[in-house]
C-alpha cells in the first residue's frame, strides 16, 4: 500500500504571517496528484481551517474538487484544535460520526484497520481525549485484534521535545498511553500533525511519524521552555509505503517541483 499523510493545511481566505496556505495546498495536492495519484488512501489528520469558519471549510472542498483527484485520493479528514466540530460536520455531509458526535471512524482495507480519532476540545490548543472518545477507539481495538492497526490524530500522543516544554499535545497522555500499552501487539504505527514538525520514533514499542504543515513548517523544540520558531523552511507531506514487513516513511517537499533524476543501471 501506499498512503499519502498531509496535515495542517489551515486553509483561510487571506495569508497567514505572509503565506498564502491556499497556494501552498494547493501546490501540495497537484504534487500528490501528479506524483502519487495511484496511492490507496490519503489522510489530512486535522487543521483543515485557521479559523474554523464555514467560508472557510467550502474553500477548502472548492480547492480539493479543483484538483480533480481520482477516487482513491479522495482524503479521509479529521479535525485538529483549529477546527470546528459543528461547523465541519454541516459542511461536510459525508463526515463519519462515532456514537457519541465526535469526528472517529475506521476504515479496513484487507488485512489493515485505519482507526481515525478526533483530540478536539473547543476553546483550546491542546489535545483531549475524554473517556468516551477512549471507550469507541478501545472498542474498535477489540474488533480488530486479528488486523494490523494504524492510528491517525492531529495531537502527538508523547512529548515531541522535552516532557516540561510540551503543553500543547495530548493531556489525556496516562490514558493514552495505558492503551497504546493494552493493544502494542496490533498497533503498528501511530500518524499525527499538529507540532508542524516532521518527527518521527518509537513510543512503548509502537512507531509514529509526523510531516510538516504545509502552511507554514516549525523548529522543534528541545529546550525546557516552551517556544515555538519558525525558520522559513520547506513545507512537506509524507509518502508511507506500507508493505508485510515493512513500513517506510518518506518526506516529499513539493515545493521543489523539478527533480534531475540521476540515471543508475542497476546490474
Amino acid at each position: 500500500m501506499k498512503i499519502i499523510h498531509l496535515s495542517d493545511p489551515h486553509i483561510f481566505t487571506d495569508k497567514i504571517h505572509g503565506i498564502d496556505p491556499v497556494d501552498r495546498f494547493k501546490k501540495a495536492l497537484d504534487h500528490i496528484n501528479t506524483n502519487h495519484n495511484n496511492a490507496d488512501l490519503f489522510v489530512i489528520t486535522g487543521d483543515i481551517t485557521d479559523q474554523g469558519d464555514k467560508e472557510s471549510y467550502q474553500l477548502f472542498q472548492e480547492i480539493v474538487d479543483s484538483i480533480n483527484l481520482p477516487k482513491n485520493l479522495a482524503p479521509k479528514l479529521i479535525i485538529g484544535n483549529h477546527d470546528n466540530r459543528k461547523i465541519f460536520i454541516d459542511t461536510f455531509s459525508f463526515t463519519k460520526l462515532d456514537n457519541n458526535g465526535f469526528i472517529q471512524y475506521f476504515i479496513d482495507i484487507e488485512d489493515n484497520k485505519f482507526i481515525f480519532l478526533d483530540t478536539n476540545l473547543e476553546g483550546t490548543d491542546q489535545g483531549h481525549f475524554c473517556n468516551q472518545r477512549q471507550q469507541w477507539l478501545i472498542n474498535k481495538l477489540e474488533e480488530g485484534l486479528e488486523k494490523n492497526i494504524y492510528l491517525f490524530m492531529h495531537h502527538n500522543p508523547l512529548p515531541t521535545g522535552h516532557i516540561k516544554s510540551d503543553g500543547l499535545g495530548l493531556q489525556q497522555i496516562k490514558e493514552f498511553k495505558k492503551i497504546l500499552i493494552k493493544y502494542k501487539e496490533v498497533i503498528k504505527h501511530i500518524f499525527f500533525g499538529h507540532q508542524h514538525i516532521t518527527t518521527s520514533g518509537k513510543y512503548l514499542g509502537i512507531t509514529f511519524s509526523s510531516p510538516r504543515s504545509t502552511w507554514s513548517p516549525l523548529i522543534p523544540n528541545f529546550s525546557e521552555t516552551f517556544r515555538l520558531g519558525t525558520a522559513y523552511t520547506d513545507p512537506n507531506y509524507n509518502v508511507i509505503l506500507l508493505q508485510k514487513d515493512s513500513l517506510i516513511v518518506h518526506s516529499e517537499d513539493f515545493l521543489k517541483a523539478h527533480v534531475d533524476w540521476l540515471d543508475y543501471t542497476i546490474k
